[in-house]
C-alpha cells in the first residue's frame, strides 16, 4: 500500500510541476504605452507672436523596470521650444519634463538671465489645440517677471 501511495504522490507532483512550472517560469508582463495625444510638433496659432513660435512634446515609454528604476532612464517627457526671434526662431533646446497631477506637461528652462517655466496642456473642449503657458522669472530684481499664454495647433 505504501508503494501505491508513493506512485500516486509522484504522479501528482509531476502533474503539478507541469501545470505550475510554465506559470512560474513565464516572463514578467509589460504594460504597453499608448502614444499620448500631446506628443508631436505644434505651431503657434498667432503667426505674429512675440513669445513661443513652435513647441515639440516628446514622450518616452518607460514600461519596464531595471534595477528598480524606470527604463529607459531619464524623464518620461521632453519639451523642445523655439522662441520668436528674427530672422530665425531661437532654439531653446530640449529639456526633460514631467506630467503634473492636473495632466499638464511641465518643463523648466534656465537661460541664465531668467528661468522660464513652461506648462502645456490640451484644450479640454477642442483637443486639436494645445494651450501653453510660460512664466518668466528674471534674475535681475529690477526686471518685472511676467506670464503669458498662447494657443498651438498640430504642425
Amino acid at each position: 500500500m505504501g508503494r501505491s501511495l508513493s506512485r500516486v504522490s509522484m504522479r501528482g507532483l509531476l502533474l503539478g510541476a507541469l501545470i505550475v512550472g510554465p506559470i512560474a517560469l513565464a516572463a514578467p508582463a509589460h504594460a504597453l504605452c499608448v502614444q499620448p495625444k500631446e506628443e508631436g510638433h505644434w505651431v503657434n496659432t498667432d503667426p505674429n507672436t512675440r513669445g513661443i513660435a513652435r513647441i515639440q512634446l516628446r514622450f518616452v515609454c518607460q514600461d519596464q523596470v531595471l534595477n528598480g528604476q524606470p527604463y529607459p532612464p531619464g524623464p518620461p517627457w521632453y519639451v523642445h521650444v523655439w522662441g520668436r526671434c528674427h530672422p530665425n526662431n531661437c532654439d531653446w533646446k530640449e529639456v526633460g519634463a514631467k506630467r503634473l497631477g492636473n495632466g499638464s506637461i511641465y518643463a523648466v528652462y534656465d537661460h541664465g538671465y531668467a528661468k522660464k517655466y513652461v506648462t502645456a496642456r490640451l484644450s479640454p473642449g477642442t483637443p486639436e489645440y494645445l494651450w501653453v503657458y510660460r512664466w518668466t522669472d528674471f534674475k535681475d530684481p529690477a526686471r518685472a517677471d511676467f506670464g503669458a499664454y498662447d494657443w498651438f495647433r498640430r504642425e
